[in-house]
């Protein structure tokens, strides 16, 4: 009885043992960022010229190519004669390699330099190629004098031109101009 009862514990013991070896074999799969980089400078040309200029303090380079910036982005873009025409700011961005596209996430503001005219939001969403940007949140868009809202809109990524969809609140409008 005494040999069964060790032949039992022998066996118990080495199938253990044979697990926990396994389990350490068992390769671990990294799920991380490839690459951190730490003040991190995109560069957007066409034809040697510069377009936009994309910072952030941390941008993770992910294992499918698309980024993340964790702690926000500061975006300059710029006219074809090398002046500054609007910058972009975000508390967090991700960009989608197969989409080729940004979204901006958290208190995002764009300026356009020339009009004056800044707009807020808590979601935009920026296409480089076509130098597009976009929202289905609600927006709030500060011009000398006026102040409007709405939710949704499309416009230039330099905001020269843009387009809200559903505009809200009242708009002054002078005499003559209707």
């Amino acid at each position: 009885m005494k040999k069964i009862a060790l032949a039992i514990l022998v066996t118990s013991i080495f199938a253990t043992c044979q697990q926990k070896a396994a389990e350490k074999e068992a390769p671990q799969i990294y799920t991380g960022p490839l690459s951190t980089l730490t003040g991190a400078t995109i560069i957007y040309s066409d034809s040697a010229k510069q377009k936009a200029v994309v910072e952030a303090e941390k941008l993770l380079d992910l294992q499918n190519g698309d980024r993340e910036v964790p702690k926000g982005m500061f975006i300059t873009f710029y006219e074809k004669d090398g002046t500054v025409s609007a910058t972009l700011r975000a508390n967090y961005a991700y960009f989608f390699k197969e989409d080729d596209k940004w979204k901006a996430t958290g208190n995002v503001i764009v300026n356009n330099i020339a009009n004056k005219e800044t707009l807020k939001s808590e979601e935009l969403y920026w296409e480089p190629k076509n130098e597009d940007v976009y929202t289905e949140k609600f927006v709030r868009i500060e011009t000398p004098g006026e102040l409007m809202t709405g939710t949704g809109l499309k416009a230039k990524q330099d905001f020269s031109e843009w387009t809200l969809k559903n505009p809200e609140g009242l708009i002054d409008v002078e005499e003559g101009e209707i």
